[in-house]
């Protein structure tokens, strides 16, 4: 497939993906922020209400009211909320198939752990979307459902060990974006097996005479809950790309580990706010803890694996690499954003112009210090000069890191 059309259609089903997941979360955050906030009803009123909000917004007051419906009083016209969630996830399995079609699974794997072919990189990234939804849905349908702090530590223990199996052959970059599109998965599954369903099954009923099933309502309610919860993670996990720091470090599952339970109980806190009085004193020091414990896991590996001579030059050079934003582009796994540097060194490049040039240390410097000299064919020339921003220190540390993650054996 031409190169030039993938990379526009990653761009514009990129924009719907984020607009979509954007739209979706927000209305997540706001009707579950409403569920919490709900006022009890009174002795006197209606027994279908269930609660009553008043918000100030617009220059006016909009009066909520959560009812259980009763046959013949349906609301006309009656607004569902489930293409956001579709669209989310359908822009973002177009996406993962646009990876797929660049380097035929390549994208995601690690020369450095493994040598699968791409095609099975493939097939482990789908069967882990597929299967992860399987193995969550199958546990919250057991009656583990009615021991809830069981549960929940169980599917979080499932997805992190799906996280460290996808991390002994995946690189860190598609590790994160593999375990943010399978928890991404099992909230649109969630709406479309679960929430908008019951919800179907509902209004079926209602418009046959019976009345509202509650325990339907109570079904659909906890896992739009699941969802609500899993929203900071998977925001965080969809902009992961940006985080080289992070997925690229040695103890990267520990770090997603600690983003994902931290971001939860942020979200868990955040919902207490009116209920609890030390919630704010509470969030900052979670906020603390993770601050800490990802610093910690950040800087173990100079503790426990000192580097000496030349591996210390290259050592040295992965920081710079990582401080300075190259990984972002240049990292394994983002090569439809820039040239992949695992595995360059030593290699022939073909350029835009089509002559073709030997990646060794000279062509390494100018590429480092002025890019748009030579640009290789199928990138554009986006990156900016590092001429006046490394030191020659720096610069040396770096070519010797790239040297360093040169053809595999």
């Amino acid at each position: 497939m031409d190169s030039d059309f993938v990379g526009w259609v990653a761009v514009v089903f990129r924009f719907v993906h984020v607009l979509a997941a954007i739209m979706w979360i927000g209305n997540s955050l706001l009707f579950t922020w409403m569920e919490f906030n709900l006022l009890k009803p009174g002795k006197d009123d209606d027994k279908n209400l269930l609660g009553t909000l008043d918000m100030l917004h617009g220059g006016g007051v909009y009066h909520l009211q959560k009812l259980t419906l009763r046959p013949g009083a349906i609301p006309v016209p009656l607004h569902w909320f489930m293409w956001q969630s579709y669209t989310t996830w359908i822009s973002g399995f177009v996406l993962i198939l646009t990876l797929y079609s660049i380097g035929g699974g390549s994208f995601f794997l690690d020369a450095s752990k493994s040598t699968l072919p791409g095609a099975v990189a493939v097939m482990l990234s789908l069967g882990g979307l597929i299967g992860g939804w399987v193995v969550y849905d199958q546990l919250w349908r057991s009656p583990l459902r009615n021991v809830p702090w069981l549960a929940v530590s169980l599917s979080l223990g499932l997805l992190f060990s799906a996280a460290f199996f996808f991390n002994t052959v995946f690189n860190g970059r598609a590790v994160y974006l593999q375990i943010g599109a399978m928890m991404g998965t099992m909230m649109s599954a969630n709406v479309f097996f679960h929430i908008i369903a019951n919800q179907r099954k509902i209004m079926a009923a209602l418009e046959a005479g019976h009345p509202h099933d509650i325990e339907l309502g109570k079904a659909a309610k906890s896992r739009s809950l699941h969802n609500h919860y899993m929203t900071f993670p998977v925001l965080f996990l969809m902009l992961s790309a940006h985080f080289p720091q992070l997925y690229s470090a040695p103890w990267n599952v520990a770090i997603l580990a600690v983003i994902v339970i931290s971001l939860m109980i942020v979200k868990l806190l955040m919902n207490l706010r009116y209920r609890f009085a030390d919630w704010l004193h509470m969030l900052g020091g979670t906020v603390l803890l993770a601050f800490a414990a990802i610093y910690i896991f950040l800087a173990l590996p100079s503790v426990m694996q000192p580097a000496s001579g030349a591996d210390a030059i290259a050592a040295a050079g992965k920081q710079v690499f990582l401080g300075q934003g190259c990984a972002a582009c240049h990292m394994q796994g983002s090569s439809e954003l820039a040239p992949q540097l695992h595995g360059v060194f030593g290699t022939v490049q073909v350029l835009s112009d089509g002559t073709d040039v030997m990646a060794d240390d000279a062509y390494i410097r100018e590429s480092i210090t002025h890019p748009q000299a030579r640009i290789v064919k199928g990138y554009a020339a986006a990156m900016p000069a590092y001429a006046n921003v490394l030191s020659a220190e720096q610069l040396d540390q770096l070519v010797a890191y790239i040297r360093s993650v040169g053809r595999q054996p």
